[in-house]
């Protein structure tokens, strides 16, 4: 990636990592709001149900994988269709710049939403 001098084929395997962390945080999310720890789908979304579970450790790791796994596939793969509509040194580091900088906003954004619910400020 421009100038961080990571190969496609390295970006590509943090893909198949992300994936597999995906596939593996979001049935667990889900599970938090259907069955584990909840009586109802109804109850797991009630305000204190869910400020219950964000000031829970494992869930706080859940949420912050399942965000910076989405985040990586989702962005790497607009990165790569953006790739494929131009080309050009200067348009490949533009892309990727662009990229790596919606993907701070992206991590920064949802993770100071999760730190926000579990220190209540």
């Amino acid at each position: 990636m421009g100038g961080l001098n990571l190969g496609e084929s390295t970006l590509q395997l943090v893909n198949y990592l992300m994936i597999a962390l995906i596939l593996v945080a979001l049935p667990l999310h889900f599970a938090t709001h259907a069955f584990l720890g909840v009586t109802s789908q109804e109850e797991s979304l009630t305000y204190d149900s869910v400020i219950g579970r964000y000031r829970a450790s494992a869930t706080v790791i859940l949420l912050a994988a399942l965000l910076t796994g989405a985040s990586y596939h989702g962005l790497y793969g607009l990165r790569k269709i953006l790739l494929e509509v131009s080309s050009g040194h200067r348009w490949d580091r533009v892309v990727t710049m662009g990229i790596v900088a919606a993907g701070i906003l992206m991590l920064g954004w949802g993770l100071s939403t999760i730190i926000v619910a579990v220190t209540g400020t």
